[in-house]
């Protein structure tokens, strides 16, 4: 009796297990396979160049102070900061009052001296006849002739007072020497100039510099013929290649650096005071370079998926430098595994690939 009685609810039982089949957790699933069309590449040794990066600016190779030769107010300055200026372009005129007043005195003094030279001259002829007659000293015909000499000596030194003059009436006018932008402006229209002080400063864009400090471990293994690579950090994506003009033979005896000028190619995207890199080549060397789209961001970490076999491990790795597409891979894998390409993270350690066809 009691076997008919289960039987009705045994069968019952069935029919639920069929409808609703049990549950298993996530967790206790097995890796499933994946056909994301993904490709592998096999990790091996790449010869990639050894750099030397330093930091320095971008310099102008004409930087220009100009300042007076001559003392007066300044009558004209109308350039400012930031203006261009052309070669013989008026920069600053200053007043000229004394200038002229010199020049008018040793045109005086020229005309005197050159009266005083004929008097002189006139004595000499005059004594010469009389002389011959007796009718002078001998002594008397002898200091006449030297009057000549000192009267010719000072109307040499009253024309040379005369082009010095002169010569001053050129420095009341500055003009630029270079095309370039004027940088600073010290003095303005009214202010008095004196000898020697900077008035302005003019920077020419025809030759552009990078200027750097290298260590002086460094300095036997630069090469001057080397091309240089340097990258300005507003200009990110551009790389200006030059070349070493020299290098200062006087190092810091701080720092022990020793300062280093790279001519840069004429681009209007430099503009001096720019602060960038030059990467200075010292050879190659072997390293481990696997491509960018291999590697998986994981926690701030990076690290691939190892094939091995037909399953995906995953691995940490230890990154160097950026070369191009690739990066440098200091540990964390060998020569001759094989990586996957194109994996995300959403792809599960152990997980089952089929690669796809043209694997690299």
């Amino acid at each position: 009796m009691r076997d008919t009685a289960a039987r009705p609810h045994a069968a019952c039982l069935a029919a639920l297990l069929l409808l609703f089949p049990p549950v298993v957790a996530a967790s206790e699933m097995p890796a499933t396979e994946t056909s994301a069309g993904l490709s592998t590449v096999t990790v091996a040794e790449s010869e990639v160049p050894v750099t030397y990066s330093v930091p320095g600016s971008v310099v102008s190779d004409g930087r220009i102070e100009m300042s007076s030769r001559v003392v007066g107010f300044i009558q004209q300055l109308d350039v400012r900061e930031g203006q261009k200026v052309s070669r013989g372009d008026l920069l600053v005129r200053i007043d000229p009052s004394d200038i002229d007043e010199a020049s008018r005195q040793a045109e005086a003094g020229v005309r005197a001296s050159r009266e005083d030279l004929d008097d002189a001259k006139a004595d000499v002829e005059k004594y010469s006849r009389l002389a011959v007659t007796g009718a002078i000293a001998a002594e008397t015909l002898r200091k006449a002739k030297v009057r000549v000499d000192v009267a010719q000596a000072l109307l040499d030194k009253a024309q040379a007072a005369l082009a010095a003059a002169n010569a001053q009436k050129g420095y009341a006018t500055i003009t630029s020497p270079v095309d370039g932008v004027v940088v600073s402006v010290t003095r303005r229209t009214g202010e008095m100039a004196t000898t020697g002080t900077p008035l302005l400063t003019v920077e020419s864009r025809e030759i552009l510099l990078f200027k750097a400090f290298v260590a002086e471990s460094r300095l036997a293994q630069i090469s001057l013929k080397a091309e240089v690579k340097v990258r300005i950090d507003t200009l990110k994506d551009k790389v200006f290649r030059g070349r070493v003009r020299g290098i200062v033979p006087s190092g810091d005896d701080i720092t022990r650096r020793y300062e280093i000028h790279v001519i840069l190619p004429s681009d209007p995207a430099l503009v001096p005071g720019m602060f960038g890199r030059a990467d200075f080549s010292l050879g190659s060397r072997k390293a481990l370079l696997i491509p960018r789209a291999a590697v998986v961001h994981r926690g701030g970490l990076d690290g691939v998926f190892v094939l091995d076999g037909h399953s995906a491990r995953f691995r940490w790795l230890r990154t160097g430098k950026e070369i191009d597409d690739s990066i440098e891979v200091i540990a964390g894998l060998t020569a001759g595994e094989t990586i996957l390409l194109g994996a995300t993270d959403a792809l599960r350690d152990g997980a089952t690939v089929n690669v796809v066809v043209g694997t690299k």
